[in-house]
């Protein structure tokens, strides 16, 4: 055989290796990434810098029902991580910004738009979305910026990361800048501005929170506490609110914690106790469950306490954007047992509720809607969460049972 015919068949083999090389690494090593297969896994190791990720096209639109002339309309089939309200001035308009459970995946929804469809502003996978809280600013000439920060569990480890999402008004493609804050974080609540955050990691003593901007940088350690079961929340822009796990029929601890200082305070002592502040930090809204169950508002000022004249459960109301002194709930249409929160932390129990609008002023409450009513439309709902728009023209709702979005409008159309 002369060696040109040897060159030719030589050529020919290390054709032939090349590729069957580039198929197996193809068809047997590429991972799979949802819509970018450019991208290593989302949140492997434990990388907190921050990356720009090119938000990709639409390939994963949720089934929506835009709203008609009821009250209630559903948003989005689900299953839904969690949603907020965005009022715009450019034009004026109510936005429904939201993040599926299942991948991560944030859309916006204008829903003062006939015939509307959902507009994708990250499409960037993340497996497993178990909470969302929403950043950002009020300032914007465009109306409000919320930006999110997602929980999610990798492995075992809880693994929190916050996504820059472009303005509501925005025309053409942005990077979506994701900055991953510390792994393992147990609680955490955003500030009223929007612009810092407050967490609580776990220690051998108890825990120590943080505060820190909202993408995790110029972390601050303002207090140490003897407690590892603490929910936090952000109402007044100087004070965090802190409560122990409630459980019925044992004594709990609310307090507040000075925003700068970490300076804390004890407020309530009381058995299955649970609380709201208002965004005055004037008064405090708690439930104690011990021999019976019982919801009262506090005025922080005086210490004093009344009743109130129906019996939600604080983690199941939201404050108006518009005034201090009246709250949103969520209320069952039933009576429930004096454990039926512990129930519900357990994941046995829920019941269809409606939702009740409560002003401190005057004390009395009125019926918003009734979701599955034959006045208002929808359906019966257990409600995992709500959200409500500064103008208050709408609110919004994420039923427990398949996490579905639900909107209300709370301003019917002219006819």
């Amino acid at each position: 055989m002369n060696q040109n015919v040897k060159i030719i068949l030589w050529i020919i083999g290390a054709g032939i290796v090349a590729a069957g090389v580039i198929l197996w690494l193809v068809y047997f090593q590429t991972p799979t990434l949802g819509t970018d297969r450019a991208q290593p896994p989302f949140g492997t190791g434990n990388t907190q810098n921050s990356t720009s990720v090119t938000t990709p096209g639409v390939t994963d639109t949720p089934t929506t029902e835009m709203p008609g002339t009821g009250k209630i309309f559903k948003i989005a089939d689900g299953p839904v991580a969690g949603a907020t309200l965005i009022d715009t001035t450019r034009p004026t308009s109510t936005v429904a910004r939201f993040v599926l459970q299942t991948n991560g995946h944030a859309f916006d929804l204008v829903l003062d738009s006939p015939g509307a469809v959902p507009k994708s502003i990250s499409n960037i996978t993340v497996p497993g979305i178990k909470k969302v809280a929403w950043t950002g600013s009020t300032g914007s000439p465009q109306g409000e910026r919320k930006d999110a920060l997602m929980q999610y569990i990798d492995i075992e480890t809880t693994k929190t990361v916050h996504f820059a999402l472009p303005p509501v008004t925005s025309t053409t493609t942005v990077p979506v800048r994701v900055q991953f804050l510390p792994s393992n974080i147990a609680s955490l609540a955003v500030s009223p501005d929007g612009a810092s955050v407050a967490y609580l990691l776990k220690t051998a003593k108890g825990s120590d929170v943080y505060t820190a901007r909202v993408d995790g940088g110029g972390a601050k350690n303002i207090v140490s506490l003897p407690l590892s079961e603490i929910a936090l929340a952000w109402p007044e822009q100087g004070t965090l609110l802190a409560g122990s796990a409630p459980a019925s029929g044992v004594t709990g601890a609310i307090f507040s914690i000075d925003a700068k200082t970490g300076t804390y305070a004890p407020l309530m002592f009381a058995q299955g106790i649970t609380a709201i502040a208002d965004r005055a930090f004037g008064h405090i809204v708690y439930q104690t469950a011990g021999a019976d169950r019982s919801t009262y508002y506090r005025t922080v000022k005086t210490g004093l306490s009344k009743p109130l004249s129906f019996d939600p459960s604080p983690e199941s109301c939201i404050w108006s954007l518009a005034t201090s002194t009246t709250m949103y709930c969520a209320v069952p249409l039933s009576y429930v047992e004096t454990n039926y929160l512990d129930l519900v932390h357990q994941g046995v129990a829920g019941k269809p509720v409606s939702i009740i609008r409560y002003d401190l002023t005057d004390a009395r409450s009125s019926i918003v809607a009734v979701p599955g009513g034959a006045a208002d439309g929808g359906e019966q709902a257990d409600i995992a969460e709500l959200a409500i728009s500064k103008s208050e023209r709408y609110l919004l709702y994420i039923r427990k049972s398949d996490r579905s979005l639900w909107g209300v409008r709370l301003e019917q159309p002219a006819q």
